[in-house]
Parts: C-alpha cells; sequence; structure tokens
C-alpha cells in the first residue's frame, strides 16, 4: 500500500513491466549462449547435443561421482558449466 515504486515516485526506479521480458529466442539461456541442462550422474550425460546444449552438475553431486561426469562429458565434448 505504501510502496514508492508502485507509486511510480521517480526517484524509487522504474516498475518491471512486459517489457522487460527478453526474446522469445534468448529465454532460458546461459549468457554462453548455450541451454543448460541439470546432471545427476553420467547416464545423464546421454542425448545431449553439444552445440546447443551445456551441462550443470547438481550441488549435491559428491567428489567421486563428479569427477566421473567431467571426465564423459571431456570425451563427448560437452561443455561444462560448473566444473
Amino acid at each position: 500500500m505504501q510502496s514508492k515504486v508502485r507509486r511510480h515516485e521517480k526517484s524509487k526506479g522504474a516498475t518491471p513491466s512486459i517489457g522487460y521480458r527478453a526474446p522469445k529466442e534468448l529465454r532460458y539461456l546461459h549468457p554462453s549462449g548455450f541451454r543448460e541442462v541439470l546432471v545427476l550422474n553420467a547416464k545423464g550425460l546421454e542425448g545431449i547435443d553439444s552445440n546447443k546444449q551445456a551441462v550443470r552438475i547438481a550441488h549435491v553431486v559428491g567428489k567421486k561421482k563428479r569427477q566421473e561426469i567431467l571426465k564423459k562429458a571431456e570425451e563427448m565434448k560437452i561443455r561444462v558449466l560448473n566444473p
């Protein structure tokens, strides 16, 4: 009720509106231009297009399994966003 942004006071910044949305082709893309795919194990690398998709390893994956995923991704020439 008392939001200065909602009341459009000049010094409080612009209100986000529909015009702030990204173009359809660029939505959900990583800044590198790849679509992110979350991977939990090495089997998750199957079916990934290395030209359009990049892999993000889930934070719950341990050191041993992470090394397996990195090794297999290197063999398949897949980009890993958080090695």
